[in-house]
């Protein structure tokens, strides 16, 4: 069942058919480590099903390394979250018994499902071994209180929760930049108003505007309201407060508006030109990222604005750097077809007949507006584009990574901001070819040869420094003082770092025999200490304690072992302090 789901583009999730995927992933993964598979393991039976099943289902052979890969990912996810909530579970459970009660609390099989992952049945699962039930009614109570706050999180607040009109605003900003209309409401901070004048935020609705409004990752337009009067006001964003409403959202910057005002609206037309591109881009790039990845690439999320565009999608693992020059230069031959835009309203049945993509949980109505780019895109969206995809200009990806378990992201950048990206790089270049003395050309081999020379002489560095840390031994241990029969040396190491007080403790132990040593060190204003106890004296001295009180008197912290500890701190002015300390806790254990 999990091969097939996979296969036909469904991923691990926590929602829908996503999480039905999960939990069934899960709940053999835990199966499994009953029969003692602590490794990742239904990644190999998943190859099995493929062998055995792919004649009559070609789609598992085609998609198998994909399928395997999704379940190992997730196989590793939950096994890191699994150990952490089955210590939890354990400490429960021995509670109970102690206790002698039967119930799990709801509260700790929320924390389970919440925080390691856990699904109910899962918990019960484990505790059905040892006849404990779970309190439903406090697990659901918790969960209901969880929705609740993440419908809180969604409801809108100010002007959403307040504006209540009987009519809708008419969008014409499809065909045109510019539009008349009048003034129907004025919002100060969630608050009608009859007026706004110089310098104050105001959002404006009016009767129609050509203002796309932010949506479907599509960021708002920007532009200019001014009245008859010449009264002018700054849009710097546009939203939809509710269905079929957009609020223009800015600042009187010169005189006032008032409700009923006629008014001339003006969308910035290189905001709404660059913000177009990147969204024409979005879908040549969705498209080919389908292509390239396969069809259970599925949107997650997107921000389609003027200087960049960023696309989230479902798939799991990081994508190769070749893949992505592939990606970007087939994203940039469909740029070179100059294939032609087409937008048309259907029926929502039609339109995914037709093979229109519809996804990131979206809500449609009976019509649609569909966007085709050439015969390799087509998807449902109300956003704005390109007349033919050549407008675009060129297309450069910036960033791929995750973001979430099974959802990667893209950056990138098209037409100016492509070039501009582009001009970076070629300065970069420039000046390390300036650095380096050499031409942009012969900056990775002189680069290289600068890397090599750098390691040779950090090898010599630490040759040289090992030598003297050895010369240094004999002087170091004229410093030792008798201790109960055995030898105490304490001393301060000035330009050592925790490195070398390390390697010189390791050292002096040695040649000492039995004995205790304490070494401070200060470099660039940082103090680090160390102490080393030979083990036939841990039973007295325990270094990890001595550390830890040493630590505190430099506004540092640390500790270690009963032979061995070590610590920082950022007061060198309490050094002597700190070795007069030492010899006194040491001379003083008992």
């Amino acid at each position: 069942a999990v091969s097939f789901l996979i296969a036909d583009g469904v991923m691990p999730s926590n929602e829908g058919r996503g999480y039905v995927l999960r939990r069934l992933l899960r709940r053999a993964a835990r199966h499994g480590r009953l029969i003692g598979l602590h490794e990742p393991f239904l990644h190999e039976v998943a190859k099995t099903v493929a062998a055995v099943m792919g004649d009559a289902y070609p789609e598992l052979r085609a998609e198998e390394q994909r399928v395997r890969d999704v379940i190992r990912l997730e196989e590793e996810r939950f096994g890191e979250t699994l150990d952490r909530g089955l210590i939890l579970l354990e400490e429960a459970t021995a509670k109970l018994k102690a206790e002698n009660k039967k119930t799990l609390s709801g509260e700790t099989a929320f924390r389970l499902y919440d925080t390691y992952g856990f699904p109910l049945d899962l918990t019960e699962d484990i505790l059905r071994a040892e006849n404990i039930t779970v309190d439903h009614v406090g697990f659901e109570k918790l969960m209901s209180e969880q929705r609740a706050r993440a419908r809180e999180a969604r409801e809108v607040t100010g002007v959403e929760s307040k504006i209540i009109l009987d009519r809708s605003v008419c969008f014409v900003g499809y065909d045109r930049l510019e539009a008349e209309s009048t003034v129907l409401a004025l919002y100060r901070d969630g608050d009608g108003q009859m007026e706004a004048v110089e310098g104050e935020d105001i959002d404006v609705l009016t009767a129609e505007t050509p203002f796309y409004g932010e949506s479907g990752g599509q960021v708002g337009d920007r532009g200019t309201i001014t009245t008859a009067r010449g009264d002018l006001i700054e849009i710097l964003d546009a939203q939809h407060p509710a269905p079929q409403l957009t609020a223009h959202r800015g600042r009187v910057v010169k005189g006032r508006v008032q409700v009923g005002d006629r008014v001339q609206l003006r969308v910035d037309r290189r905001h709404r030109q660059r913000t177009k591109l990147n969204h024409s881009a979005t879908h040549i790039l969705h498209s080919v990222l389908r292509q390239e990845l396969g069809p259970h690439v599925r949107q997650a999320g997107s921000l389609v604005a003027p200087d960049r565009l960023r696309f989230d999608f479902s798939h799991a693992g990081a994508i190769p750097y070749e893949k992505l020059l592939v990606i970007e230069r087939e994203v940039n031959r469909h740029i070179r077809e100059d294939a032609t835009v087409s937008i048309q309203e259907l029926d929502y049945d039609e339109a995914i007949r037709r093979g229109a993509l519809a996804f990131f949980g979206d809500k449609y109505g009976d019509r649609v507006r569909v966007v085709q780019i050439g015969d390799f895109s087509t998807e449902l969206c109300g956003g704005t584009h390109v007349r033919a995809s050549g407008e675009i200009g060129l297309f450069k990806l910036h960033f791929e990574g995750g973001v979430a378990a099974g959802v990667r992201r893209v950056e990138a950048f098209t037409g100016e901001g492509a070039l501009d990206l582009i001009r970076n790089y070629e300065q970069r270049l420039k000046t390390i070819g300036e650095l380096i003395r050499g031409s942009a050309d012969d900056a990775v081999d002189k680069i290289r040869k600068l890397l090599d020379r750098q390691r040779e002489l950090e090898r010599e560095i630490e040759r040289l420094r090992a030598d003297l840390e050895r010369d240094q031994i004999p002087a170091l241990l004229a410093k030792k003082q008798s201790l109960n029969g055995a030898s105490l040396l304490i001393t301060r190491i000035d330009g050592a770092d925790s490195k070398q007080l390390r390697d010189m403790a390791d050292q002096l132990k040695e040649r000492l025999g039995t004995g205790v040593v304490v070494l401070a060190g200060v470099a660039d204003a940082n103090v680090s200490l160390v102490a080393s106890v030979s083990k036939d004296l841990t039973r007295r001295y325990h270094a990890g304690n001595i550390i830890k009180e040493l630590a505190a008197m430099v506004g540092g912290g640390g500790g270690g072992r009963p032979d061995f500890a070590q610590a920082g701190g950022k007061d060198p002015t309490q050094v002597d302090a700190v070795l007069k300390r030492a010899e006194q806790l040491i001379r003083e254990a008992k």
